[in-house]
């Protein structure tokens, strides 16, 4: 857990030391965000970012985005005015709920003291379940120190990420299109580094014979000195690629949007992603393969 502590969050920093969570006190809300989705990143779990309501808040916006579009799990707590006091003009008052629906893929207030393990939960699983990214959850200042019967406290437990597997179809078709290719080209996005598929790329990589070009965050999956690696000549790779196997990297302006003259018009791509909004992102695949990045390329060998 990250953050500045102050009214009304400083029991919640207290108590998270005592339940045994590291706590990381920071000078500045926006730097503690970013600290947190690093953890994340990193983790694979989300990280806390702990701050006061209002400006503490507002400093965590630019973390929170650039956690959600990076895909970073992250879980923001944000303390805010109490509950009895909303739309009077109380204390650093900001439509805090609200404004963190643009920010992040979920956001809200607990009903009540005994709904926050529910709200908690459902925050943790949104944050890391298909495309990671950042949740928050408001405390109002007069839930922090509250009394609760604690046998009206709704317990549930945070299931495992899901693994999801593509079609067979599709799986059918993405390998008779590798199999014609003359120039194949791997693309290995941090879906690929998130999912933890470095093992069974290197096999996909090592057994058929295939380049690959990591994306700045997919790199490490395979190692920058492998014997197939054509970063050194990204551009040439790009550009002579007759068919491109997209490992959990978006076509985006770090690929030229899979557009001329960076890639050829009539470029084939197999696309493989989490998230099904995301295929067929500027360039239609000839093959769409929906699912866990790991399990996926293991049904692709």
């Amino acid at each position: 857990m990250f953050g500045i502590v102050g009214v009304p969050v400083i029991e919640i920093a207290i108590a998270a030391q005592i339940a045994g969570i590291k706590y990381v006190g920071m000078r500045n809300e926006q730097a503690a965000c970013y600290a947190a989705s690093a953890v994340g990143y990193l983790t694979g779990r989300p990280a806390v970012c702990l701050v006061v309501s209002g400006p503490g808040l507002i400093n965590t916006l630019s973390g929170m985005a650039n956690s959600n579009m990076n895909c970073w799990p992250l879980i923001v707590l944000g303390g805010s005015s109490d509950t009895n006091q909303e739309t009077m003009g109380a204390f650093q008052e900001f439509p805090q709920v609200e404004t963190c629906r643009l920010y992040s893929k979920f956001s809200a207030r607990p009903s009540s003291l005994e709904a926050i393990p529910i709200v908690i939960e459902k925050a943790v699983r949104t944050s890391i379940y298909g495309r990671p990214g950042s949740c928050y959850v408001d405390i109002p200042g007069d839930f922090v120190n509250k009394m609760v019967d604690g046998s009206e406290v709704r317990y549930t437990k945070c299931l495992p990420r899901p693994i999801s597997l593509a079609d067979p179809l599709e799986i059918q078709k993405a390998v008779a299109e590798l199999k014609k290719a003359q120039n194949p080209l791997v693309i290995i996005g941090k879906g690929a580094a998130f999912s933890r598929a470095e093992k069974v790329i290197r096999r996909l990589v090592n057994e058929y014979g295939l380049p690959f070009l990591p994306t700045p965050m997919g790199k490490g999956v395979v190692p920058d000195d492998h014997p197939f690696s054509v970063a050194a000549a990204r551009s040439s790779a790009l550009l002579h690629a007759d068919l491109i196997l997209l490992l959990g990297a978006r076509l985006n302006w770090m690929l030229h949007f899979g557009l001329p003259p960076r890639f050829q018009p009539d470029v084939k791509i197999i696309q493989v992603d989490i998230c099904p909004e995301e295929l067929g992102n500027n360039v239609k695949p000839v093959a769409s393969l929906v699912g866990d990045i790991n399990a996926v390329t293991q049904q692709v060998r």
